[in-house]
């Protein structure tokens, strides 16, 4: 009898290039690359080393991704006419404060390739029966976020009294997407579908 052959894990193949791997979980504090004047968390870089950790994506990969539009699974840049989400699988409505709400995504772009590829290997949009949704001409803006993730509380408990480091950060879109993203959250929930919250 011989054993079964190991798993091979290749970035933008068989793991996306925004997630963590387990040789990646060192952190340090740095000036802001992506938010001038702002302080983030930075992550070791070392993609590939050790095993990697699915439902955790690397902070410096995700911010370089959304800042810079460049794919959630391979890492290339996206074009503008090749550049998708997935809005009902990721992210999630913002309150704006007057009433409205505001599509917010957390989660790089992708190539269609990548998203069709993603579609087959990705158990999170499997279970969702997620659909990507083509990005839309305004790119929206760009929003920090300070609160720390489940995960990151002892490392939070590290950080000098009354710093708040920039951890991730996701695009606000604007009111014409939010309105379409909507609608597709409200189909998708219609059909008993799992919706990001």
């Amino acid at each position: 009898m011989t054993d079964a052959p190991a798993t091979v894990w290749r970035v933008g193949e068989s793991v996306p290039w925004s997630v963590a791997w387990s040789g990646e979980q060192e952190f340090r504090l740095q000036p802001s690359a992506t938010f001038p004047g702002m302080i983030e968390v930075s992550q070791a870089e070392r993609p590939g080393v050790g095993v990697p950790v699915f439902g955790a994506v690397h902070v410096d990969r995700q911010r370089r991704g959304l800042a810079g539009h460049l794919c959630h699974v391979c890492g290339e840049p996206t074009e503008p006419r090749d550049r998708w989400i997935f809005p009902a699988a990721s992210g999630g409505m913002v309150d704006m404060g007057d009433g409205t709400e505001r599509y917010g995504c957390n989660v790089a772009p992708v190539h269609g390739a990548c998203a069709r590829r993603a579609q087959r290997q990705c158990p999170h949009l499997k279970a969702a029966f997620a659909r990507p949704v083509a990005c839309p001409a305004d790119e929206g803006r760009l929003i920090w976020r300070t609160d720390i993730v489940p995960g990151m509380e002892k490392l939070a408990q590290s950080f000098p009294p009354g710093v708040e480091p920039v951890v991730a950060c996701y695009r606000l879109y604007g009111e014409a997407f939010s309105r379409k993203v909507a609608r597709l959250r409200r189909e998708e929930a219609a059909k008993g579908r799992r919706l990001a919250p």
